[in-house]
């Protein structure tokens, strides 16, 4: 398997390997409204790597970056839309993360019924980095200048587990 570019048959073959994770349930609205959930910790963009080789500087992902897209990306490739996204956009995002186990009971209750937020790494902006890197990736849009506003929020795992909730809808009165 080779580290870099998401092929085609990569993506193909993690999207038949985590199918039996999660099955696709979109709501559309006359093509308004693209809603849906991805069952996977969130994670956030790391930083580029950089690096000299014979006198060239290079950048590139870290081999763990480079994983960790390609399983999102196998995952939203069954929320893909027949044709990418036109006009401005408006992205909701809710990132649910996992709940420290080393917390007490009390603690993780309160986290679970939404009481505590997570104001601890990743950052809400690079998990949302790496959301709408692999929603590009996978031809949702585009390019995400198309998304116009942006509503994110990074919260606990509240009993349905670590997830991604997205939605994805047009903009209308905005222009370019």
């Amino acid at each position: 398997m080779e580290v870099g570019r998401h092929s085609k048959e990569r993506l193909e073959e993690l999207s038949q390997h985590t199918s039996d994770l999660q099955t696709p349930t979109v709501q559309r609205h006359g093509d308004m409204i693209m809603k849906f959930t991805l069952h996977i910790i969130p994670k956030a963009q790391m930083r580029a790597r950089h690096s000299t080789k014979n006198g060239f500087h290079r950048t590139h992902k870290h081999p763990q970056q480079e994983i960790e897209e390609g399983n999102l990306c196998a995952l939203l490739q069954p929320y893909r839309p027949a044709q990418p996204l036109e006009g401005p956009l408006v992205l909701k995002v809710a990132a649910f993360l996992p709940v420290p186990m080393s917390w007490s009971g009390k603690r993780i209750s309160q986290a679970e019924m939404g009481l505590t937020k997570p104001i601890c790494k990743p950052d809400l902006d690079n998990l949302v980095k790496n959301l709408k890197d692999c929603l590009t990736t996978t031809s949702f849009w585009n390019d995400d200048k198309q998304v116009v506003s942006l509503i994110a929020d990074k919260r606990y795992n509240d009993g349905q587990g670590p997830r991604w909730e997205v939605e994805i809808t047009p903009a209308a009165e905005a222009k370019e």
